[in-house]
């Protein structure tokens, strides 16, 4: 992207001594009398330094800022290239720097590297550009090296096979670090996969990217007439005028622009159809939450964000970053920071950023919390922007953020290649003249009412993406309520912000059948399993801050009876007499069972309901080794006789059932029903899970269900079982 540094300009002695009181010593400051605050002075002047500039006959633009203080120049190469889509060769653009100063027609990588060290020099290609500094004396020299760098590279091909390598290690380390999962994510819940800002190099595009590609790009956009030339430093205009013309003056690009087509593509050598970015992306949609897992981990990287329409040359632009600034931009007093960080200790720093962007800008805010405060962190974030969106802030918080802003806007001036910098800034982003001389004056004018109508501008809470990296069994159910989206609370996708595909292993070396029967024999064998004739379960859990009991028994020849209780009062009971089934609840009277109702609870009406699978199941199939938490497992599908699928992973090594997913239609929606299993104990010679976690059923969320104690063979009495349903009317 080409970020505006919009915040960099050069400020006289003048401006220095009026935000002197900021670097004052803490025992100074204390002194003061803070009752009455000061009253702000008149915004000071900014007298930027001169710079000239000129155009060479191919229409290279030439911009020079003179610096005698010291024996030193900078220069910088850099092209005006807008945005353009890589599709499914995506990583092209990332080698077109490297490449650059990996050989030309005249010099190998290492003799230009053995000539930028012996000129004491240094040299830096990217996608858009060179830049070069060095000694005065060696300025001919150095520029002839960066000439050739720019006019002449042979991208050589061992050198792309090299860069492939460095960036295929590079994809492989960003699977490891959340937050690069979370910027790259990021970036694809913004603007989306068909925007140039959402693309996202993955192992697939960076195979499928040719040399050809990155020569193509370069001959297409490393042109004279969208290139800048900018000197900095002891040299003035008539000598950067003499190496301008030497250097560059007969440089023509080699392949003429071609015509864009109605589809928004140009045919480019090399690369084929191009397309530029077809449309700037504003917020849209209701706000919904993207979780992208990584199991087990301690910490969860949030991300709130969305795209802008938002141009440095906005008017609003400046009044939308003081409102940043306020809300999150930088300084320790935001509203971000005092909150996530001070008031509720739950991170390190929370920040906030505005981005405008002449292509596209954007929002994001973001933190890293421990899980456990995952959802509230959020709720946070989103109490601060309605906050600013709602609120008029206080002429403290506005008095701090302009200081803050003042100061580092006068200590670019540091640094002497300011004033080139905004000089480029302001032909790449078609700002006024004055832009950057009343950048003060603007921002000493803003008001609280012109903050808040930033926020109403610029922030958008409901049509915002909350991008959560973290472990999905800790907060997925968490993350649901803060979702506007009903169709789809939660949206997972994988670290290269695609849809999440389960990564499943073929297994060739054992039949789903295998796997079941290893399951039995880790929970104690089939003989063990068919000793206990009957069973009653206790189990308790709390729901809605309400402790509820749970009461299973099994009686012989597939009899089974449910009481779920609150207190002494019965929320549900659910009996089967191994035929027919009644189920009574606090809101129905009691009914019969009939079809998938009852072919479900047939099927789960035993203690261990494998040991019967073949009476219930369709069809049964090992799909292949995946994980779970972790563990490796066997993924077991089975189509039931009552319509429905579900899915069991079993563990590798031990052979115990660590999960199941039961899909069904429940209530007019399709429901994923997941219940995980741990913690298993053995009674009678048979182990049993005694720790149970639900999620996803019908009122959401997530429920942890202990089991408190299993009692086998004591006798059940027959009319536990009886379903009090009236007698079946025979045919006449």
């Amino acid at each position: 992207m080409n970020r505006s540094t919009a915040h960099i300009v050069r400020r006289t002695h003048k401006v220095l001594c009026a935000f002197g009181g900021l670097l004052a010593p803490a025992l100074m400051i204390a002194q003061l009398d803070r009752s009455h605050p000061p009253a702000p002075g008149p915004a000071p002047e900014v007298h930027l330094g001169d710079h000239a500039s000129f155009t060479l006959p191919n229409g290279m633009r030439v911009i020079v800022v003179e610096n005698h203080k010291l024996p030193m120049v900078n220069v910088q190469v850099r092209f005006d290239i807008p945005p353009v889509m890589q599709g499914d060769k995506t990583g092209y653009i990332d080698m077109v720097g490297d490449l650059l100063a990996s050989g030309t027609t005249s010099r190998n990588k290492a003799t230009i590297d053995e000539e930028v060290d012996r000129l004491g020099a240094s040299l830096f290609a990217s996608s858009d550009g060179v830049y070069a500094s060095g000694l005065k004396k060696n300025l001919p020299a150095i520029l002839d090296v960066v000439a050739d760098v720019v006019l002449r590279p042979t991208f050589p091909q061992a050198e792309f096979d090299k860069q492939k390598t460095r960036l295929r290690s590079a994809i492989k380390q960003r699977e490891d670090d959340p937050d690069a999962i979370a910027e790259s994510v990021g970036r694809v819940v913004t603007f989306g996969h068909a925007h140039p800002y959402g693309e996202v190099m993955t192992e697939k595009t960076l195979s499928q990217v040719e040399l050809k590609n990155v020569q193509g790009y370069y001959n297409r956009f490393f042109r004279p007439e969208k290139g800048y030339l900018v000197f900095v430093g002891d040299i003035t205009e008539k000598e950067a005028k003499t190496l301008s013309i030497k250097h560059f003056g007969e440089w023509v690009s080699a392949v003429p622009v071609s015509a864009v087509g109605e589809d928004g593509s140009e045919t480019v050598p090399g690369l084929g159809p191009v397309h530029y970015m077809p449309h700037v992306v504003t917020p849209s949609g209701e706000r919904r939450v993207v979780l992208v897992d990584r199991p087990g981990a301690a910490q969860s990287v949030i991300r709130v964000v969305f795209p802008l329409n938002l141009q440095p040359k906005d008017l609003r632009a400046l009044s939308g970053q003081l409102m940043n600034t306020i809300l999150g931009g930088g300084v320790f007093n935001a509203r971000l920071m005092q909150n996530l960080r001070e008031d509720k200790g739950w991170t390190y720093g929370a920040h906030s950023s505005l981005d405008a962007d002449r292509y596209n800008g954007g929002f994001t805010a973001s933190v890293s919390v421990r899980t456990a405060v995952t959802d509230s962190a959020i709720r946070e974030i989103f109490n601060e922007l309605d906050g600013m969106r709602n609120n008029a802030v206080t002429a403290e918080e506005i008095d701090l953020a302009k200081n803050f802003m003042a100061g580092s806007f006068a200590r670019s001036l540091e640094d002497p290649r300011t004033v080139a910098r905004f000089a480029l800034n302001t032909y790449l982003n078609d700002l006024p003249a004055d832009h950057y001389a009343t950048y003060l004056k603007r921002l000493d004018a803003l008001t609280a009412a012109d903050v808040q109508a930033a926020a109403e501008s610029f922030l958008y809470p409901d049509n915002a993406v909350i991008l959560v990296v973290g472990d999905r069994k800790s907060i997925y159910y968490k993350l649901k309520p803060l979702s506007m989206d009903e169709d789809q609370t939660v949206i997972e996708l994988d670290e290269n912000g695609d849809p999440y595909a389960e990564d499943l292993t073929p297994v060739s070396d054992r039949t789903v059948d295998q796997v079941i029967e290893a399951y039995l024999t880790a929970l104690g064998g089939r003989a063990a399993i068919a000793k206990i004739t009957d069973l009653r379960m206790e189990m308790g859990t709390t729901v809605n801050g309400k402790a509820e009991t749970i009461t299973k028994w099994f009686g012989p020849h597939g009899k089974f009876r449910s009481e779920t209780k609150i207190g002494n009062f019965t929320m549900e009971e659910v009996v089967l007499d191994g035929s027919r089934a009644s189920r009574k609840n606090q809101l129905t009277e009691k009914e019969e069972l009939q079809d998938i109702d009852l072919l479900d609870l047939r099927m789960n009406a035993r203690p261990v309901p494998e040991t019967d699978l073949a009476e219930h199941v369709e069809r049964m199939y090992l799909t292949g080794r995946t994980t779970v938490d972790g563990k490796p497992a066997y993924k077991v599908t089975m189509m039931t006789n009552a319509g429905t699928t579900i899915l069991d992973y079993y563990d590798v090594q031990t052979g115990l059932k660590l999960r199941r997913v039961d899909q069904k239609f429940m209530y007019g929606k399709s429901l994923n029903i997941v219940t995980d299993y741990a913690d298993y104990k053995a009674v009678n010679g048979v182990l049993f899970p005694h720790t149970i976690v639900e999620g996803g059923g019908p009122a959401g969320g997530e429920i942890t269900i202990n089991v408190n104690a299993i009692v086998a063979n004591k006798g059940i009495a027959p009319a536990l079982f009886d379903t009090k349903l009236p007698p079946v009317k025979s045919e006449e």
